[in-house]
């Protein structure tokens, strides 16, 4: 039973979560690996997380964005610089606009996740404040403030 509704959960939200990975990492092979880790965290503790599949999304999406932080304040993440090959990125998401993508990752990381999750997860404001445990005020505002950053580095990219 345990099996395959894990299965199942893989099989509906594995891409969810490797896109929210990716947004906050901008690189694959650290989105793959936290992909991986959150659905072995799941796997490990599927028998004390409530069945339904909105607390099960829930849970994935904060499990993903615990790991994404957890991997940036890493002794490894810190000392490495990653090389970012654009083409790879570029092929693994093909169905965002490219040019789009590319002022995206300029937007600092606490706009681009509630970003990504305003416009591609399609979670509302107030559920957004639920997971990210902050006032539904304050992610208002980061959209507001990321729309900002976002058009000044579009005008700047485009013109």
């Amino acid at each position: 039973m345990n099996e395959a509704w894990f299965s199942k959960i893989y099989d509906l939200y594995s891409n969810e979560i490797y896109r929210l990975a990716f947004s906050y990492t901008h690189n694959s092979t650290d989105a793959d690996d936290i992909t991986q880790k959150v659905f072995l965290k799941f796997f490990y503790n599927i028998d004390k997380i409530n069945k339904n599949e909105i607390e099960v999304k829930k849970w994935l999406i904060i499990a993903t964005i615990n790991t994404c932080k957890d991997l940036f304040k890493s002794f490894w993440k810190k000392r490495i610089i990653s090389l970012d090959d654009k083409y790879e990125v570029m092929a693994k998401e093909n169905n965002m606009d490219k040019f789009f993508e590319e002022c995206l990752k300029r937007l600092p990381k606490k706009y681009r996740l509630v970003f990504h999750l305003y416009y591609y997860l399609g979670y509302t404001t107030k559920e957004i404040a639920i997971l990210m445990e902050m006032k539904e005020t304050t992610v208002r505002q980061k959209l507001a403030r990321g729309r900002k950053i976002l058009k000044i580095e579009m005008e700047d990219i485009y013109v």
